[in-house]
């Protein structure tokens, strides 16, 4: 079995082989406007299909691919990806002190059918003190990241106070929900070819 990951996304690829699978990566080019009157993880659900709809006209038998799109919501409004500097402070003293939720997506495809689902992830920041934030912006390429923070980063390890679920998909990818999904569907937690 072929794993064709649907993202230019390091962090995903990385967590994929972390399960022993060897990732071909075909990033999407795809619109990532929000569509109106749906839910966050609708919303979420929704990018994450539209990534995997460009890899599925390509797939052979065989092949797997997977696409998956992060969204943070807080104070009934979704943060995606930072079109600036500027929004990305923005977003991060907005975060600051407070609660929110990381939303991500996943589309799972093969030339016979497709499958989405979502997990969230409830994380608090510490009040974020001017000094870290502009710290962070000036190491950090904040601009490919929802809400302009990556958890794995110097804001999420000295900012991060609390999260409630899985760590992972604050990364960008849910990997425990991925792989009892992959198990259930294809019988086999890690994919025994690929190692």
């Amino acid at each position: 079995m072929k794993v064709i990951l649907v993202s230019a996304s390091p962090r995903r690829k990385a967590l994929l082989e972390l399960l022993g699978w060897q990732i071909e990566l075909r990033p999407a080019a795809v619109e990532e406007t929000l569509v109106e009157g749906i839910s966050p993880s609708q919303q979420a659900m929704v990018l994450a299909l539209r990534k995997l709809s460009t890899a599925l006209p390509t797939l052979q038998k065989g092949e797997v691919a997977i696409a998956a799109d992060t969204i943070v919501y807080h104070a009934g409004q979704i943060l995606g990806k930072p079109r600036d500097i500027e929004e990305a402070r923005h977003f991060l003293y907005r975060l600051s002190g407070q609660w929110h939720i990381v939303y991500t997506g996943v589309a799972v495809g093969t030339v016979e059918r497709s499958w989405s689902f979502y997990e969230e992830t409830a994380v608090r920041f510490h009040s974020l003190s001017k000094e870290l934030v502009e710290s962070y912006l000036q190491r950090t390429p904040p601009l490919d990241k929802a809400g302009a923070y990556g958890a794995q980063d110097l804001i999420g390890l000295v900012g991060i106070a609390e999260i409630r679920g899985d760590f992972y998909n604050v990364m960008g990818l849910p990997v425990q929900k991925l792989a009892r999904f992959w198990q259930q569907v294809f019988g086999v937690l890690f994919a025994p070819e690929n190692k």
